[in-house]
């Protein structure tokens, strides 16, 4: 999972339109957090980031508010290795 100052920043960043409900793709979620696509399916495959959700027979997604949870993080809620 992130560090937590990291993903403090992008928290101003988020659009104000984003539904909690919407399914990000891991592009969509690698972006979101800051980092490259391939190190996105590290951290998703080391259980280092939530389980997405099957939306499609080899097509995975997270629900925004995943993203929006991962990039509120308070600074002092502990270090989390990336």
């Amino acid at each position: 999972m992130p560090q937590a100052q990291d993903i403090g920043k992008k928290a101003a960043t988020l659009p104000a339109f984003l539904d909690r409900n919407r399914i990000l793709n891991v592009e969509q979620m690698a972006e979101g957090l800051g980092f490259s696509v391939a190190h996105f399916r590290r951290l998703y495959r080391t259980g280092k980031v939530p389980k997405p959700v099957q939306i499609g027979g080899r097509k995975l997604g997270w629900p925004a508010g995943t993203l929006i949870d991962l990039t509120t993080v308070a600074p002092d809620a502990g270090k989390v290795a990336a």
